[in-house]
């Protein structure tokens, strides 16, 4: 069966209410270089993957088309560099992948919708900073947002409570320096400066946020151990296991949040011609590589997209040195974090495949 025949797309090309849905937007007159590149990406892989491919990325629903999407960017990755799909488990996102060398892996795909787009992002906080800037006050104040605000919310309101709290303090009728604006959409907080305008000065001093890196780290955390958990109580646990998290959006996530989240905070960091390296000895803190419970965790993939070049995603990989079966950079073909042959103990450092990118085409 075609994966997305002529009929099929224009049938979807018709559908009323759908302009949020992914797949609508693949089968738009723009859409047809990524329609032909997740198809070359499908025969690739071949059987029985392509099944699962017709029908998942045959999905309106955002979340199950996305799945599709990240199996298949995840898996043509692997396949680029020899392995091979052998199984489609029942339960869950979970593949049986083989090496060249024929040791059998678990892959694991997490796949994660951002519920905003950076570009629509932007330009909403563009707006927000430039309402706040007009409020008419004496008394000069700094936000700090805490969410990223809707695309589509409305300023005016923020700003018109704002003003009404500023006034208060001008009369001497609020105590305190602090004032927050929150509901189910928006969350922002105030803080008085000590300073008031002169001229024609802004009364916003400053913006700080939104802070996105903790929260993507809090929910990518989250759902890795959850695979873990579920591949310790599975009847594969014998296996090794490998977890690729492929989000929609760039990741915006600190390489230090994650390093900690792995491997936890290194005893020493040195750097040289050849880069940084990370040793780690002594007795580990919290981590999901050195627990004993998850040494069948071989390593994490971390894709998203390429923001300035729509056909490429981009991939990387964090390899576990202490895992019951390893992974070298060159399993993955991809910048990889990964141990320095010979070191003793564990000294780990950034290895340049053939490519951060993952084309598509």
């Amino acid at each position: 069966m075609a994966l997305w025949s002529e009929r099929s797309i224009s049938e979807i090309r018709r559908l009323p209410g759908a302009d949020h849905s992914y797949l609508k937007q693949l089968c738009d007159g723009d859409g047809e270089p990524v329609r032909n590149a997740v198809r070359g990406m499908v025969q690739r892989i071949g059987e029985p993957f392509a099944a699962r491919a017709q029908d998942l990325l045959s999905s309106v629903d955002n979340r199950k088309f996305f799945q599709g999407f990240a199996e298949a960017v995840s898996l043509s990755l692997l396949v680029r560099q020899g392995w091979t799909l052998r199984a489609i488990q029942p339960v869950g996102a979970r593949l049986t992948v083989v090496r060249p060398d024929g040791a059998v892996f678990v892959l694991a795909v997490v796949s994660f919708l951002h519920q905003t787009r950076p570009g629509g992002d932007a330009q909403t906080l563009r707006r927000m900073i430039e309402a706040l800037s007009r409020v008419a006050a004496r008394h000069r104040f700094v936000v700090l947002i805490r969410r990223w605000p809707p695309h589509d919310v409305d300023p005016e309101p923020v700003r018109r409570a704002l003003e009404s709290w500023l006034a208060q303090v001008g009369t001497g009728q609020w105590e305190g320096r602090y004032a927050a604006f929150e509901d189910e959409r928006i969350s922002l907080e105030f803080c008085l400066t000590g300073e008031k305008t002169r001229g024609g000065q802004s009364p916003l001093a400053f913006a700080l946020g939104p802070f996105v890196a903790h929260r993507a780290m809090e929910v990518l955390e989250r759902r890795v151990v959850r695979e873990l958990d579920r591949h310790v109580s599975s009847p594969e646990s014998s296996l090794p296991l490998l977890v690729a998290a492929v989000s929609d959006q760039p990741w915006s996530i600190n390489p230090g949040y994650l390093r900690d989240f792995l491997y936890g905070r290194p005893t020493i960091t040195q750097s040289d011609d050849s880069g940084s390296t990370c040793e780690f000895g002594g007795l580990p803190g919290p981590c999901a590589f050195r627990d004993p419970l998850y040494d069948g965790f071989s390593g994490l993939l971390v894709v998203d997209r390429e923001p300035t070049r729509p056909l490429e995603f981009r991939a990387q990989a964090l390899l576990n040195a202490w895992a019951r079966v390893g992974l070298a950079p060159a399993d993955v073909g991809i910048r990889a974090f990964g141990a320095v042959p010979g070191a003793a103990p564990p000294t780990m450092r950034w290895y340049v495949g053939d490519g951060e990118a993952l084309p598509l085409g």
